[in-house]
This record gives C-alpha cells, sequence and structure tokens, in this order.
C-alpha cells in the first residue's frame, strides 16, 4: 500500500509538471506575440506544439536528473527548492541551446516561459508543504495543553533543526517555548519564530518564566563543567535534562540523524573526541585473520565489532563464557554472514585447545583480552589470578609464535604500574613475559595498557546503578579515589591504532584524560537517575577494599616514555630485564602454583614485580630455576 502511494504521488506530479511546462510555453509565447497563431513570426519554430513538447521533455528529464521525484515535498526545505529550481534553471539552459540552433523562439520569450515554468512546478510543491503544516499547527493547538513546554539549550545548527523537528511532529508531545544561547547578539531576537531569551545563567528564570518540564541540549560544544551545572540548575526544578543525540551527534553533518534522548554518564565524563588514523587500522586489520580471546567480554566483544567493520578476512571469537558466545553470536549475525566469524569455545588456561585452534585457522594477528580483571575477587583466589593472567598469556603467546602470527596485542591495565593487587601483579608479570618472548620471535608481541572503562562489566558504574535502582545506599570506598575512564568504543579504537603501529616489544600507553573522583561519579549517577545526592539516595564510604589504591598510575617511573603520531598514545619504553633471571622465576611461580603454595608464589611475584605493595613477605627465590620451558 506505501509503495502504491508513492507511485501515485510521482505520477501526479509528474503530470503536474506536464501541464505547468505547456501552459508555460502557451502563456509565454502569447505574452510576446499574442494568443493568436496568424500573429506569431513563423521564422522563430516550426510549430507551437513541438515547443510545447520540447519544454515538457527537458523540464521532465531535468526533474529526473535533480531527483526532485524523490523527494517528500509534504516534509520538504530549503535543499528541496533549490534541488527544483536547479532543476528549471537547467531545463531553461538546454532551451536557450536549441533556440541558438534552431531559433526556435527569441530569448526573452524563453526568460520569460522559464519565470512562469518555475512559478507553476513550485507553486503545488509549496501548496503540499503548506498544506501539511497548517494541519499539523492545527493539532499541534488541539493538543497544545497537554504538550510538554521545552527550552531549547542552544540556538545553531542544531538547535534550528530541533525546532523544526518538534514542530513537525506533533508526536512527539513536546512544544518549544524558547531559546537559551550564549550568543548575545542574538538575545532578545527570535530564530525560526522563537524567542533567545539569553544565556545560560538565564536558564533557571525561562524555565519558570515559561513552566517548561524539560530542557533539550543541542550544543556541541558542551564541556564537562557546563554539562554538570546544566544537570544541577535542572534537578533542582526537577526539570529533566535531555539532549539532541550523542554529544558527537551534535553537529553539522550529523544532526539530521540525531534523536532526543537521555544525557548519560559518558556525555559528562566526555573528552576530545578521538581522531583515529583510519587507513593505517584498515591497512592493519582488513583481509587478515583475526583472533580475539575473552572476545565475549567488554573490551574483547568490542574488538570483534571493530575489526569486523574494518574489514576482517574472518573474526575468531575465543572465550570460556559460553553464555556470551551466544549474546555475540546473536548480535554479529545479524550483521554479517556467518562464514566471516568463528566461535571458539575454550580456556587460555588449556595450550592444547589453543594449539589446535592456531594450527586450524591460521591467525595473523591476536588480540589477547582474555583476563581475570576483578581486583577484591582476585584477592581472594591469587593463585587464579596467576594461572590465568600469566600462565594463560604465556600458552597464547606460544601459541601465536609457533603458528608464525604477524602480531600478538595484550591488552593490560594501569593496575599493573607499582601493583597494590594480585590482578594487578599478575597483567605486570604478563606484560614482562610478551617482552621478553618478543625478543627471540618473528612475531611482533606488544602490550596496551589503559584504565577504566565505563560500562565494562564488573565496573563501578553498572554497580552503582543496581544501588540506586534498589533506593541507594551508594557505597564509595573512599571520599579522595580517582580513577581513569574512558568509553569501551574509545579505548578499543585506540588498541587498534596502537597494534598497527606495533613492531614489538613496546608497551603502548593510552591518554586517559584527566582522573575521576570516584564520589563525584557517583553523585552524577544519582543525578542522571533523577534523584539529589545525600537527600534521595545516601552515600556511604565503606573503605578500601583488598588490593586497592587512591590513586591509579599510568607508567612506572623507570620506564621511558615517548610520544607517537597519535597525540592519544604513548610508547613506555622498558627497563632492561634479566631475561634469564624472569625465566627462572616464572618456572618457580609455576611450580609453587602446581603444589598449592601461596606464599611461595606470592614471593617470587615479588621477586618478579618490586614495586608489588603486600603484607607477603619476598624471599629469594628462583636461584635453582634452570630454564623456561614449562608445561605453561
Amino acid at each position: 500500500m506505501r509503495v502504491f502511494h508513492k507511485l501515485l504521488s510521482t505520477a501526479l506530479y509528474i503530470v503536474w509538471d506536464v501541464v505547468a511546462a505547456a501552459a508555460a510555453v502557451i502563456l509565454g509565447l502569447g505574452l510576446r506575440f499574442g494568443f493568436n497563431n496568424a500573429a506569431l513570426k513563423p521564422d522563430f519554430y516550426a510549430s507551437r506544439a513541438e515547443f510545447i513538447l520540447l519544454a515538457v521533455a527537458v523540464l521532465l528529464l531535468c526533474n529526473m536528473l535533480f531527483r526532485c521525484y524523490n523527494d517528500v515535498w509534504s516534509r520538504s526545505g530549503l535543499p528541496e527548492y533549490l534541488r527544483q529550481i536547479g532543476s528549471v534553471a537547467t531545463s531553461t539552459a538546454v532551451l536557450l541551446v536549441c533556440a541558438a540552433v534552431f531559433q526556435f523562439v527569441p530569448y526573452e520569450v524563453l526568460i520569460i516561459i522559464a519565470m512562469l515554468e518555475l512559478i507553476f512546478v513550485l507553486m503545488v510543491r509549496a501548496s503540499v508543504r503548506i498544506a501539511t503544516w497548517l494541519q499539523m499547527r492545527v493539532r499541534s493547538m488541539r493538543i497544545r495543553s497537554q504538550m510538554t513546554r521545552v527550552v531549547i539549550l542552544g540556538a545553531g545548527e542544531a538547535g534550528i533543526n530541533l525546532l523544526h523537528k518538534l514542530t513537525n511532529n506533533p508526536d512527539e508531545n513536546r512544544l518549544p517555548v524558547c531559546f537559551i544561547d550564549d550568543n548575545q547578539s542574538m538575545w532578545g531576537k527570535k530564530v525560526g519564530g522563537l524567542p533567545v531569551v539569553g544565556g545560560q545563567k538565564k536558564l533557571e528564570e525561562a524555565i519558570r518564566t515559561y513552566n517548561a518540564g524539560e530542557v533539550i541540549l543541542a550544543i556541541s560544544s558542551a564541556g564537562h563543567d557546563m554539562l554538570k551545572e546544566l544537570l544541577i540548575t535542572c534537578h533542582h526544578l526537577h526539570c529533566p535534562l535531555k539532549r539532541f543525540g550523542t554529544i558527537d551527534e551534535v553537529s553539522e553533518r550529523n544532526v539530521g540523524n540525531a534523536k532526543i534522548s537521555d544525557l548519560n554518564l559518558e556525555d559528562l565524563l566526555k573528552r576530545d573526541s578521538v581522531h583515529l588514523n583510519m587507513q593505517a587500522v584498515q591497512n592493519f586489520v582488513e583481509g587478515k585473520t583475526v583472533l580475539v580471546t575473552g572476545g565475549a567480554g567488554s573490551i574483547g566483544s568490542e574488538i570483534c565489532r571493530q575489526v569486523l567493520a574494518f574489514g576482517a578476512k574472518r573474526l575468531l571469537i575465543f572465550d570460556i563464557f559460553e553464555n556470551g558466545l551466544y549474546e555475540i553470536n546473536n548480535e554479529l549475525g545479524a550483521l554479517y554472514p556467518r562464514e566471516d566469524y568463528r566461535l571458539l569455545l575454550g580456556s587460555i588456561r588449556d595450550a592444547a585447545r589453543l594449539e589446535e585452534v592456531f594450527a586450524c585457522y591460521h591467525p595473523e594477528i591476536v588480540f589477547h583480552a582474555a583476563a581475570h580483571k576483578h581486583v577484591p575477587m582476585m584477592e581472594y583466589n591469587p593463585r587464579e589470578a596467576l594461572k590465568n593472567n600469566v600462565f594463560g598469556t604465556l600458552n597464547v603467546a606460544k601459541a601465536a609464535i609457533a603458528a608464525h602470527a604477524e602480531k600478538f596485542i595484550l591488552i593490560s591495565t594501569d593496575k599493573a604500574v607499582n601493583p597494590a593487587n594480585i590482578m594487578g601483579a599478575s597483567k605486570r608479570i604478563a606484560e614482562i613475559c610478551i617482552q621478553i618472548l618478543n625478543s627471540e620471535s618473528r612475531t611482533d608481541l606488544a602490550a596496551v595498557r589503559f584504565g577504566n572503562v565505563l560500562g565494562s562489566s564488573g565496573s563501578v558504574v553498572p554497580f552503582f546503578k543496581k544501588q540506586i535502582e534498589r533506593g541507594g545506599p551508594v557505597t564509595v570506598t573512599h571520599p579522595d579515589m580517582r580513577r581513569y575512564f574512558m568509553t569501551i568504543p574509545e579505548a578499543v579504537q585506540l588498541v587498534l591504532e596502537a597494534g598497527a603501529m606495533a613492531h614489538g616489544g613496546e608497551i603502548f600507553v593510552l591518554d586517559m584524560g584527566e582522573p575521576v573522583l570516584i564520589y563525584d561519579l557517583a553523585c552524577d549517577l544519582i543525578r542522571l537517575s533523577g534523584y539529589e545526592p545525600g537527600k534521595d539516595i545516601r552515600i556511604e564510604f565503606t573503605g578500601l577494599r583488598p588490593g586497592e589504591k587512591l590513586f591509579e598510575e599510568i607508567s612506572l617511573a623507570t620506564e621511558d616514555v615517548s610520544k607517537t603520531p597519535n597525540n592519544k598514545i604513548y610508547i613506555c619504553k622498558p627497563a632492561d630485564l634479566d631475561e634469564q633471571h624472569i625465566r627462572e622465576l616464572l618456572r618457580v611461580l609455576h611450580d609453587y602454583l602446581a603444589k598449592g603454595d601461596e606464599q611461595g608464589a606470592f614471593a617470587c611475584v615479588h621477586a618478579l614485580v618490586p614495586t608489588f605493595k603486600s603484607a607477603s613477605a619476598p624471599c629469594d627465590c628462583g636461584k635453582e630455576a634452570s630454564s623456561w620451558n614449562t608445561s605453561a
């Protein structure tokens, strides 16, 4: 039925254009020569009918060329009318050429015909638009009292687009009442028929004066401080703050696709956008077989999405989490052919399973994201952290080297720097192992180190959200605790570019911006949920958990940090390593874990990572170790 209506509408416009072109020619000739055929000068054209047919044919062809019949004229704007004017102008130019060659009619007659043709053609299209606008205005007036009154923050391109969106769609149930904009030249004037009442300082007054029930942000340059201030003001007046698209979408090139939605934590923590070297990443990934361990996790699954988007020949998703593999299969299966990726169930502790996978698929690039990462959980299960994060990493790296993979990228963490917990220490040992293995293999092995990612499983944000849903209290370990945060897509984009840069042995460090006070994070989440911190939702301080630090670091004092072409990626050149001694310590650590000797294992960890802060006393171990080769 919808296709039939579209075809009928197009047919009616074509019929009208035929009538418009014919009428323009008849009137134009009549106004110049009179409407009596005998009064016309026969030198100029063979017959009136032939000229009418030519004008009609040229107009229809130009309209098709300019795609004027694809436009929805009931929702038309300036671009559609400019396209139609361009079509009529082109058809006139064609007729002028014909007139010069064949001496059809004088040029001044063609100008008259063009003006009449444009008036006739646009008349119907404008009438359709006006009728639609009147219909929506009548409908809006009927339901005006039931609509939410809206203050629009930003009278620029995005704000005007939002105004048109709300005005033309009564189903949005929103009535724009005024603009707020910091551009003083607009104050006291109207934009799109809506008053600009002042800058951000006038927001509270505007909400009260216009009895607004909602504020919608349509400003691309809104920073963290501005967003926080807006959120507090709106919350104080019980007026929800929304956004028009994501903050990155509120730009002139994306504004047409933007939608109204809730402000979220990513907006409040927004930093400068990542500028990815798309060509370098494309060359790195395109046409390659890529293996992602931990591919069903938060970071791993995003690597999978981006790798496929960059044109990988085949993606291998390796994970022990069966339900996670099922979920990512449902997601990717809706976007990509099944032969583009493989789901591989297995553990990185199972060296035989890894060898089987590498022998079967021969991945060229390996992203190792599989790890135990929950700090307090690993403090209670330290041996499991070491088995998985150290020897599981060695299993994957050795399998990659044996299969002659081009690159192996370890996903590490800022907790590996001066670690205060066994999880961080295990990741630091994994970094050391990768650097040692790189020195003796053709595979380029490197690590990428970054901090917390928003929304990842087990992170603080989902935990706080659940506490807020239960009515509180929200538990913060310490009022001074700070952490670095980054969105998952942003972190993975930088991981991919770092992988493209890697030549082996590097530890890449991502610029995480300024650290965020966890207490402020909790307050922001409470306000975003519509509550007042300390009043509606209580915040409790519970004390540091086992293995936690107040502040995370990005690099060690002994590491030489240098810049890369991307100003958000740095390279840490490690200090010299005693490779033989490290191999010995790893063998002894493996033996202690096999025997279940936790004290001995901790002593080895202290020896491997001297900056590891733990209550366990280090001991002189590893002297009797003789070789690197272990079952790990």
